[in-house]
Formats: C-alpha cells, structure tokens, sequence
C-alpha cells in the first residue's frame, strides 16, 4: 500500500481557498495531474479519484504522481467557469502572479509545481457531450506529441494554443503537456471516467512509474475543430454517433420542421449536442478535421463561441 503525502496550501484563508496536492512516490520522473479549473467538471475530477485509488493499492510507485483533484475550490462549488471573486477563468492567466488576485495566486502556486514536473496532464469535462479525446499542441512541439500519442486515447486533436492556458505556457517552457477532454460536465459518466482513468494509468506503466502490462495503442493527429453551427430556431436532435469518421454534407441531425443539419466538413466527429431546444448560430458539434501539410492560419478555438443569434 502507498500512502499519499497531502499538502494543503491556503490561497486565501477568507474564503477557504485551499489547493489539496496529494503526492504519491518520491523519485522521478515526476507526472503532475490536475482537474477542476471551473465548475463543470464532474468527471474529471472523479477520475482523479479512481487514479488516487489504484495508486494507494500499489506496492511501490517508481516515480511521483501528484494530483490536484480540485484547482479552482468556489468555482467548482458554485458550478460556475470562473471564480466568483475575480471573474477570472484560472486556465487563462498562467503562469499566474504571487501578489495577484485569488484566481492568479492559485494559478502561480499550480505553476510552480507545473514547471517542476516532467510531465503535466489537464483533466476537462467538455462542455458538450463528446468523446474521450486528447488535445495538445502536437504540431508545434515534439515532446508534447510524444505524451500525447503515449497516452492511449485514440484522438488527439491539435490545441488552439492559446496563451494563458497551463498545457500551452507549459509546452512552451519545454514541458510534455496535454489536456484530457470527456463527457460529464454536471453529472459524472462513469464509462468515460474508466476510460481515461485506464489510459492513464496505461502511460504510467509505459514510463514504469506503476506496475502491470502495457497496452500498444495507436493515436491518430487531426488539426484543430471545426464548429457545426445550426441555421434554424427550434429543438435539435442528433442523429451521428461520437468519434465516428463523417464526410461533407453528411447529416449531423436536425432541426424539427425546419431542416437537416449538415457537416461541412470531413473528419472525426468529437462533440455533439443532446436533444435541445437551440436558436440561430448555436455550436450543436465540434469536428476534427483531418491533418493537412500546413497549418490553418485561421483562428479556431475550442470555447463555445456563437455566431450573433437574430432576435
């Protein structure tokens, strides 16, 4: 049995900001796991649950594992995507301040474990239903490609690379960094949470870190997503299955007495909305597209931004 070195770091006592690392083993290499940077995170952070469970029922661990199941406490508490006392998204403003707000200490603090570590890996819910996916800024890096295709997962989707984000402010201080996205913002999903919980644990036996058999596994690269957005007000209803490969002009699903929805894009089908009533320029999917010989100059992010509704 392993036993965990917790060390409780007050951000800020006034409102019980505090960080809970929970450290097994003492040598290298030293693999640092953080999940919660807002509120919508239900299975990510019950997947950093599942990996303290099994690492407790190891023998020996030959490396260090840190985890960080919580790094926005009131966030997560309140189920909101920014701190309530700062307005500030935490995966925004890394590599943080020591003198700044609650959201910029708790950043500093993470980031200076972050910097020590050889490598970092991002827990994220999505925020639309989706499949268990990697991203990570494999074009521009190759210690980071080399994490990402070792973890397990079989995509892995090039990041925005957007400054202010833990895994691109790491990657570019030459640190294997990536961040893990899965179903379950609000309610855990307990098959996707197994899922990265096993390909994770699957990267520390690659690296000896944990015992057991390694499983070969291959990744495929795909570019940056792609936006579905509906042209039409009124209730969606899917009709594509997540992770599947679709072709252009292939049917996503559609808007009841208004019309089909349609990919116009070819590639793997990460994300894709519930049954729900949307309005004019909602994201009701999200593509990956497959890789090309050279990268997009377009702007193309992972937040759920929309086109401007007409009211």
């Amino acid at each position: 049995m392993v036993k965990a070195e917790v060390d409780a770091v007050d951000i800020d006592l006034k409102t019980g900001t505090t960080l809970g690392f929970y450290t097994f083993g003492l040598e290298r290499p030293n693999v640092l796991i953080l999940s919660a940077m807002n509120g919508q995170s239900a299975t990510c952070v019950y997947v950093s649950y599942l990996i303290m469970k099994h690492l407790e029922a190891e023998k020996r661990i030959h490396g260090t594992v840190t985890l960080l199941p919580v790094a926005s406490p009131l966030a997560y508490r309140l189920s909101a995507m920014v701190s309530p006392l700062d307005s500030m998204d935490l995966d925004a403003v890394f590599p943080g301040d020591e003198h700044g707000t609650v959201t910029q200490r708790t950043a500093w603090e993470i980031w200076r474990r972050a910097s020590q570590a050889d490598y970092v890996i991002h827990l994220r819910s999505g925020w639309q239903p989706c499949v268990s996916h990697t991203v990570a800024m494999h074009r521009e890096y190759i210690h980071v490609r080399n994490l990402a295709t070792q973890i397990g997962l079989k995509l892995v989707v090039q990041s925005s690379s957007t400054r202010g984000a833990l895994t691109t402010e790491a990657a570019h201080e030459g640190i294997p960094a990536i961040a893990i996205e899965m179903r379950g913002a609000q309610e855990v999903d307990a098959q996707a949470a197994v899922e990265v919980r096993e390909a994770i644990l699957n990267f520390l036996r690659n690296k000896d870190i944990i015992s057991g058999d390694v499983i070969e596994s291959t990744a495929t690269l795909t570019a940056r997503m792609k936006h579905i957005n509906v042209d039409h007000e009124g209730f969606f209803v899917p009709n594509a299955l997540l992770g599947t490969r679709v072709e252009e002009d292939q049917l996503i699903g559609h808007v009841q007495d208004k019309g089909d929805v349609k990919s116009p894009y070819n590639g793997n089908l990460i994300s894709v909305s519930q049954m729900r009533y949307v309005f004019e320029g909602d994201i009701i999917a999200r593509i990956a597209t497959p890789l090309t010989d050279r990268p997009s100059r377009e702007r193309e992010v992972e937040a759920p931004e929309t086109k401007r509704r007409k009211w």
